[in-house]
């Protein structure tokens, strides 16, 4: 994919920006982590590139991958008991951040799956390799 993307132009991504918006905000350090390699600044970079019209397939990509990697399901960063407290307006509600959790891994992938197969497959068609030989 080639371009700009926009909220409008992908709702799987608008989505998404949705479920990170109801997390704490960006300066809540205790959250999101300090400095430049930062969980908040890593996620942020990518958000305003997106945010700001200018937004291209690899930084959907990014932002996609470091939600599966620091806030999706069975991550090693930021727990699923971790996020349930910080969800704004649903209160501490397991059920919620088990929702919040699973929400935003299953969309994730679907972004990543829509910007990132199509250069991991190279120039192949889909299920090419199981139709050769």
């Amino acid at each position: 994919m080639h371009g700009t993307i926009t909220l409008d132009d992908d709702p799987d991504l608008a989505h998404l920006v949705d479920l990170i918006d109801i997390l704490p905000h960006p300066d809540v350090s205790g959250f999101w982590g300090d400095g430049d390699h930062s969980i908040g600044s890593k996620i942020g970079y990518r958000l305003k590139e997106i945010l700001n019209g200018s937004g291209r397939a690899a930084d959907v990509d990014y932002l996609a991958v470091y939600v599966l990697k620091y806030l999706g399901r069975g991550n090693k960063h930021v727990s699923e008991e971790q996020i349930t407290p910080h969800l704004t307006g649903v209160g501490d509600l397991p059920a919620a951040g088990h929702a919040w959790v699973e929400d935003a891994t299953r969309t994730a992938w679907i972004l990543v799956h829509r910007y990132s197969l199509p250069s991991w497959r190279g120039t192949s068609s889909p299920g090419q390799a199981w139709t050769e030989g």
